[in-house]
């Protein structure tokens, strides 16, 4: 998978998309984070400096579909 494979399907705070990662994963879709590198620095993680949740792109529909039932909550 290349990177320009990927497109992004959300951006947010760290822990967030770390939990989003893990689900994503679980469903068989091969998701990838990418944060900025002075978020890492200096541990910034909000507005541009949120974490992006990356998918392939013949994966965007069935990743949106995790998304909101993770929304949705239980």
């Amino acid at each position: 998978m290349t990177a320009t494979d990927l497109h992004v399907l959300t951006a947010l705070p760290h822990t967030a998309a770390i939990l989003l990662h893990g689900a994503l994963r679980t469903e068989g879709i091969a998701a990838e984070l990418a944060r900025d590198g002075l978020a890492v620095v200096y541990g910034f993680d909000g507005g541009g400096f949120s974490t992006q949740v990356m998918v392939p792109g013949h994966e965007v529909e069935r990743a949106r579909q995790v998304l909101s039932d993770l929304d949705s909550g239980p």
